[in-house]
């Protein structure tokens, strides 16, 4: 995997390599369906506009989402450049957004959407996912078993209570 690089602006803040990617993204989006309208055009603007306010964006930057704009780019030659899940994810959310932004989702919009959610899909590494979800679950059962063992009697005629009690299937720490 490519390292991640980072190029700072004028208020200092970074802005990834793989969220300007999801940006030109977005924007090679806006010309699936033949021409960039108005109001998909006005929301790229003001999403830039808020990106340079926060982040600081460079001259080249603004100028490469300008460009974007008036000439339609390959969205897969694009997705290569994002290599941070968090971006991949915010590129169907924001995709999904921009088509709908004139008021209509054209289809050919819709199906590369469709696409970028089929994609995001098979990205996911569900051996790891399952195996994490273990992990989580084991310690989640091991802290309650923890608390729950603190919590019983630990000696005299409570405790000895509290075993009858558990082996008749009767647990009186249970709510």
């Amino acid at each position: 995997m490519a390292q991640e690089t980072t190029t700072y602006g004028r208020a200092g803040q970074p802005i990834s390599n793989s969220q300007f990617y999801m940006w030109r993204c977005v924007i090679a989006l806006a010309h699936a369906d033949g021409m960039v309208q108005q109001a998909e055009r006005d929301y790229i603007n003001r999403v830039i506009a808020g990106m340079d306010r926060k982040n600081g964006l460079t001259d080249e930057q603004k100028a490469t989402f300008q460009r974007d704009l008036e000439v339609p780019q390959s969205i897969s030659d694009l997705l290569t450049h994002i290599n941070e899940p968090q971006w991949r994810g915010q590129l169907i959310y924001f995709g999904g957004l921009l088509a709908r932004a004139d008021g209509t989702l054209d289809p050919r919009e819709d199906e590369i959407l469709k696409k970028l959610r089929a994609d995001q899909l098979n990205s996911l590494d569900l051996d790891r996912i399952r195996a994490d979800t273990k992990v989580a679950v084991q310690d989640e059962m091991f802290r309650h078993d923890l608390k729950m063992s603190e919590l019983r009697p630990q000696g005299g005629l409570m405790a000895i209570l509290d075993s009858l009690l558990l082996r008749l299937g009767i647990d009186i720490l249970e709510n």
